[in-house]
C-alpha cells in the first residue's frame, strides 16, 4: 500500500513538543541576566584587586597622599648591630657607602653595615678631621702635612704637603681642593683634580691671599666657579668675606663683605650658594659673565636680637639649608629648612637638646646625647633609636644607615 509504514509527523510533533507555561520565558530570561551580571561583578572585582595590588607595590597610594600635601606614615623599626671594633684612644667616625669608617690609634679602618670588618690602613693624624669630597671621606690632619681619602672599599688616595694643612672640601665631582699656609700670605688655596685610574691628584692652581684668612670653601655643580670665606684684615679691622674663583684658572671674578665670617658654605644643584653663620644665613649668585644682572645677595635668616641661634647646619639632597636652632632655656630643639628662593621646606620640633646633625641623600640625621632621630627631606620621621649610652657622635653612611658611638661603643643602625 502506498504511504503504509510512514510516520504521522503532526502526532510525532504533538508528542515531541513541550509547552512552556506562561512567565517561564521571563524568569529564565532573568535568571541568565543575574548570572551575567554576577559574572561582569566578579570579573570587576578581580580586576580592582589586579589595579590596586599594582598601585600598591608601584608606590600610587604614597604619591596621591604628596600631591594632596597629607602627610603619612614612613617610620620603620631600626635594627642595630654593634660594630666589632675594639677602640683605642678618642675615635673619629665617618661613613659612607654603608661602611662605617673609624680613626683611632689603630689607623682608619672600614666596617660593613653588619658590624664587620672590611679592612685598615695603618697612619697616624695629629688632629683629625674629617669632610666629605666627591665620592670620598677625608681625614686631614689639621696643622699636619697629610690627607687621606678613603671610600667603601678603602683608601682612595693619599696626598703629602709641604705646607701646614687648614681644611680640604670638594663640590663638583673630580675636584680637591686644600686650604693651606702660605710663606709671606695668610692663606691660599691650592686646586687639584682627582685621577680616579691613577688615584693621584694633580695639581691646578694655586691662588695665594695676602690680606684674607681663609677658613672653609665649595665647588659649585657645574665645576665652574669656587667659594672660600674667611676674614679680612686690613688696618686693624676684620671683617668677614666670601671670595668667588673661576675654576678655569683660579681668578678671583667677585667678592662679598660682611661683619662676620661664614664658617660654612653650601652650593646647592641651581648653583645658588648659602653661607651660614650663628647669626645669619645668606644666598649668594655671582654669575661668570661681565653682567651682574642676575647676582643675588639675599638674607634668609637672621637672629633679630632673639634667643636662638644656629647651632648645626647641613645641606639636604643638594636643595636645602637644615638647621637647628636653640635656646639655654628651652627643652626643644627648632629644625627649619629653606631652600634657595628663601622659602621655607620644614619646621618642627624635636625634645631635647640637638647636638649633631648629619646627611646623605634625602635623609636627615639628628642626634641628642641619647637619642638618634632620622628624618626625610619633607619633615616625615623615618625611625628613632635609643643609643643606651652617652652619645658622642652620629653620622649617615648612607641615606638609611647611621654610625652613632659614645663610650668606647660603635653601633651600625639600619633603617631599611
Amino acid at each position: 500500500e502506498v504511504g503504509k509504514g510512514l510516520p504521522d509527523t503532526k502526532e510525532k510533533n504533538k508528542n515531541q513538543s513541550k509547552v512552556i507555561p506562561h512567565g517561564e520565558l521571563d524568569k529564565r530570561r532573568a535568571e541568565q541576566k543575574k548570572r551575567r551580571k554576577r559574572f561582569l561583578m566578579l570579573a570587576a572585582a578581580l580586576l580592582a584587586a589586579v589595579f590596586l595590588i599594582v598601585f600598591f607595590v608601584k608606590g600610587g597610594y604614597e604619591k596621591i597622599l604628596d600631591f594632596l600635601g597629607i602627610e603619612r606614615n614612613i617610620s620603620v623599626t631600626p635594627v642595630i648591630t654593634e660594630v666589632e671594633c675594639k677602640l683605642k684612644g678618642e675615635p673619629v667616625v665617618a661613613g659612607i657607602g654603608a661602611t662605617t669608617i673609624i680613626y683611632d690609634e689603630q689607623g682608619v679602618t672600614g666596617y660593613a653595615s653588619d658590624g664587620k670588618w672590611k679592612w685598615n690602613e695603618p697612619c697616624t693624624l695629629e688632629n683629625p678631621v674629617v669632610s666629605y669630597c666627591d665620592d670620598s671621606v677625608i681625614f686631614t690632619d689639621v696643622g699636619g702635612t697629610v690627607v687621606y681619602a678613603f671610600n667603601a672599599d678603602g683608601i682612595a688616595w693619599r696626598y703629602g704637603s709641604d705646607k701646614k694643612v687648614k681644611a680640604v672640601f670638594g663640590g663638583a665631582p673630580g675636584y680637591v681642593c686644600i686650604i693651606h699656609e702660605e710663606t709671606e700670605y695668610l692663606s691660599a688655596v691650592t686646586v687639584f683634580a682627582h685621577q680616579k685610574k691613577s688615584s693621584e691628584l694633580k695639581e691646578l692652581f694655586t691662588r695665594k691671599f695676602g690680606s684674607h684668612y681663609m677658613l672653609t670653601g665649595a665647588v659649585s655643580p657645574d665645576g665652574k666657579q669656587m667659594a672660600v670665606s674667611g676674614v679680612y684684615s686690613k688696618g686693624g679691622d676684620v671683617t668677614g668675606i666670601v671670595s668667588f674663583l673661576r675654576m678655569s684658572d683660579g681668578e678671583i671674578f667677585s667678592n662679598e663683605m660682611g661683619e662676620d665670617a661664614y664658617i660654612k658654605t653650601f652650593y646647592a644643584g641651581d648653583g645658588k650658594m648659602f653661607a651660614v653663620n650663628s647669626d645669619s644665613v645668606r644666598v649668594i649668585y655671582h654669575s661668570l659673565t661681565a653682567s651682574s644682572k642676575g647676582d643675588i645677595n639675599q638674607e634668609i635668616w637672621n637672629r633679630d636680637n632673639g634667643q636662638e641661634l644656629i647651632t648645626n647646619a647641613v645641606l639636604l639632597n643638594g636643595k636645602y639649608f637644615v638647621a637647628s636652632f636653640g635656646s639655654v632655656d628651652s627643652e626643644k630643639t627648632t629644625v627649619k629648612g629653606y631652600d634657595t628662593s628663601g622659602k621655607e621646606s620644614l619646621n618642627f620640633e624635636v625634645f631635647g637638646n640637638i647636638i649633631g646633625m648629619h646627611s646623605a641623600g634625602d635623609a636627615l640625621l639628628l642626634y641628642t646625647n641619647k637619642y638618634i632621630y632620622l628624618y626625610n627631606e619633607k619633615g616625615l620621621l623615618i625611625g628613632t633609636q635609643e643609643a643606651g649610652f652617652e652619645i658622642k657622635g652620629a653620622i649617615c653612611t648612607d641615606s638609611r644607615h647611621v654610625a652613632v658611638y659614645g663610650e668606647g661603643t660603635v653601633l651600625s643602625v639600619s633603617f631599611k
